[in-house]
């Protein structure tokens, strides 16, 4: 069933104004909300650690008067997702896109040892990707697989059709070390981990699981890490944007010191757009988070 819904939404979305596709994706997303009140309660409370973090603090209710956005963000974004997938609207988005520091990849790419690009479950990923695409950088982005191959064979075929190369979970270190060693990029998710590790970051002030992998591939290559995002504007264009690069020193760095400069760039970023952070359960109660993940990679 959920194939077939996800089929419909990416035809309906090639024929219809991107207004309409926005007003269908906010009913159903006020719908899920209405059906999904515990799993609100922790984006309310992610909501509210986040304001906290920033000296904003928010009540109970405030934060839960917040969580529809989130939900409602999220439904915008898939329908985009599937709005500009086809080569054919690659200059409608190119048109609707601002883009902050590209000139931090130039140089990053200039070191020639390949470069880590690090962003979040934050607006929307894959709009960022093709947009990195258009200004002419090959791009890898690493997916975890869908469980119903039909699913993921649709969802992977919308980041190809946009000249993303897809690196799928199963065969990822092999792979990012092949495009590393070609000078590409390579795009990991930095605000989730799918391995098996427990271990623990500071994060918005409180230990949380956080993927290693971005920092470990740096260290071990010497790629350039440049931690960017793409969020959606309040007028609905996009806007990309980056950070300047992290170049690892080995006689210096560790996992642990180049985790934290990414996890202080999330921070920074999702404090500023807080309502378009998708994650939807807490990465700070750590044995859930992983049983989450596991969950999700064994489906995969």
């Amino acid at each position: 069933m959920k194939y077939w819904l996800f089929r419909v939404a990416a035809a309906a979305t090639r024929i219809v104004p991107r207004g309409l596709a926005f007003a269908v994706a906010k009913g159903l997303a006020r719908a899920y909300f209405a059906m999904k009140r515990n799993e609100a309660v922790e984006v309310a409370a992610n909501l509210r650690r986040i304001a906290a973090f920033r000296g904003e603090p928010l009540d109970a209710q405030a934060a839960m008067d917040r969580v529809a956005g989130v939900y409602i963000s999220f439904a915008e974004t898939v329908a985009d997702y599937f709005y500009f997938g086809g080569a054919d609207r690659a200059g409608a988005l190119a048109a609707i896109m601002e883009v902050e520091n590209i000139v931090s990849l130039a140089k990053a790419q200039a070191a020639g040892k390949g470069t880590v690009v690090v962003t979040a479950h934050l607006g929307s990923v894959e709009n960022g990707g093709a947009t990195i695409v258009r200004h002419g950088y090959k791009f890898n982005v690493v997916a975890l697989p869908m469980s119903d191959p039909r699913l993921d064979k649709l969802f992977q075929a919308q980041r190809t059709g946009r000249g993303m190369r897809v690196i799928e979970t199963g065969r990822a270190t092999r792979e990012c070390l092949r495009a590393i060693q070609r000078n590409e990029i390579v795009a990991l998710l930095g605000d989730r981990d799918f391995t098996r590790n427990r271990d623990s970051a500071m994060f918005f002030g409180a230990p949380a699981r956080l993927p290693t992998g971005p920092a470990r591939l740096a260290l071990s290559t010497g790629a350039t890490i440049v931690t960017g995002f793409c969020v959606r504007l309040p007028d609905d264009r996009y806007k990309l944007f980056l950070d300047d690069p992290i170049f690892p020193d080995k006689t210096k760095d560790t996992t642990d010191s180049l985790s934290r400069q990414i996890a202080e760039q999330l921070e920074r970023a999702i404090s500023a757009y807080a309502g378009q952070w998708h994650i939807f359960h807490s990465p700070w109660d750590i044995e859930r988070d992983w049983s989450l993940a596991q969950g999700y990679a064994a489906q995969g």
